[in-house]
């Protein structure tokens, strides 16, 4: 059953649950997005006010690691698109969870290179940024990996219209955690 033959079937009473549902939803990450936002202006004031970049004594981090979660949360955007278009076929909200804990584990690996590194949290800002960001990012993957599990164990024994649209909502927040990514490797670690 598709999005849109399952949306025909809702009663009056289940489509104002959608829609609110939804709502939230876009609440929530517009929440989530002003969390972000704030950050990337707190970055982007140091980053342009100082007079050398990164600042002395520092190195830009290898784009081998960052650039490795890139690919792996992109994918899993992708085959979470690909379950969204038939969530009965669960290969792909399967094969978004196995991407979005790889790109977690790929988060430790950086993590792990940059004290290897000698680059810790109070070596200045520049590091405490990249800190910052990633561990405020991999606290919001925590949350979505918990609710993609969520819709794999107990929101998808019955597929319904009901669970459709919470695999829509769980959906919206795991794209938007790709496109955040995707701001934050292209500023911190490119640029």
């Amino acid at each position: 059953m598709d999005v849109a033959t399952a949306k025909k079937q809702l009663s009056e009473h289940d489509q104002g649950q959608e829609i609110i549902s939804s709502v939230a939803m876009i609440v929530t990450l517009v929440s989530f997005g002003m969390l972000f936002a704030t950050l990337m202006m707190g970055f982007a004031m140091f980053r342009f006010t100082s007079p050398v970049w990164p600042p002395a004594g520092m190195e830009k981090p290898s784009l081998l690691l960052p650039g490795f979660s890139t690919i792996c949360i992109f994918l899993s955007s992708m085959t979470y698109i690909w379950f969204e278009k038939n969530i009965a076929d669960k290969r792909g909200l399967i094969a978004t969870i196995v991407l979005g804990l790889g790109f977690m584990a790929v988060q430790s690996l950086l993590w792990h290179s940059l004290k290897t590194q000698g680059i810790f949290v109070s070596s200045g800002v520049f590091p405490s940024i990249i800190y910052a960001f990633t561990w405020i990012h991999a606290a919001h993957i925590v949350v979505a990996m918990a609710l993609l599990f969520w819709l794999y164990f107990s929101a998808l024994k019955e597929i319904s219209p009901k669970s459709q649209q919470q695999a829509v909502n769980v959906g919206k927040f795991w794209h938007f955690l790709g496109i955040v990514w995707f701001i934050m490797f292209v500023t911190i670690f490119v640029l």
